[in-house]
């Protein structure tokens, strides 16, 4: 095998691995970090129907949550959220955790179907603040 013909397979090789590695795939495990007053990172790719693992660290000094907002519901200030409790998690909530400063703790949910959704913090002052990020659910 001549050098030349050494060089192009191995560049052809190295071309076709890159996609396997690909930054934008969905996955199935994921990690949020929460502090005053921002999601990082401020978007995510997951695959629909799966069984997720998110491990959310709060880096801040006060409590924070992860909360995924159902399909279909998008907030622009916390004036959108409902007065009580029952309503926000009836009406607004797909799934939530809190997580107090200092810890970090890994959770399961069962993604939702493909679609953009929203991510906020929904403690009174939080979103607000600028605690948002971006879910987004592929077919897998």
């Amino acid at each position: 095998m001549t050098k030349q013909l050494r060089v192009v397979l191995i560049l052809l090789v190295g071309a076709l691995a890159i996609p396997a590695c690909g930054g934008d795939d969905a996955s199935t495990d994921i990690s949020a970090v929460l502090k005053e007053f921002e999601i990082s990172p401020g978007s995510y790719t997951i695959p629909a129907g799966e069984e997720i693992t998110i491990e959310i660290e709060n880096a801040g000094s006060v409590d924070h949550e992860w909360v995924l907002l159902q399909p279909g519901v998008t907030i622009s200030s916390e004036a959108d959220l409902p007065e009580t409790e029952e309503e926000l998690l009836a009406d607004f909530v797909y799934w939530e955790e809190e997580v107090a400063p200092g810890d970090t703790q890994s959770f399961t949910f069962t993604a939702p179907a493909a679609g953009d959704y929203q991510v906020v913090c929904a403690i009174e002052g939080h979103f607000d603040a600028g605690m948002e990020a971006q879910l987004t659910v592929v077919d897998p």
